[in-house]
């Protein structure tokens, strides 16, 4: 599926760049949506590996406070 979505960004890049050139000429847009494909799996990324460390952290919280709370004495 990764797959498919970096090359829908990649045609979207190319056509806006083919739109451009015969129309107004390259503007920032351009450079933005070529840039989007980049920036946007990296920033993803960034964003799984810190919503994975605070589900972990929750996790390891509320398995603390079980043990304590049906610890056997």
């Amino acid at each position: 599926m990764f797959v498919v979505g970096l090359l829908l960004g990649l045609f979207y890049a190319a056509g806006g760049l083919i739109i451009d050139l015969f129309t107004i000429g390259l503007n920032l847009g351009t450079v933005l949506a070529f840039g989007a494909i980049i920036a946007l799996p990296v920033l993803f990324g960034a964003f799984g590996v810190i919503v994975d460390f605070v589900i972990k952290l929750v996790m390891l919280i509320k398995k603390k406070v079980t043990d304590v709370i049906y610890k056997k004495s």
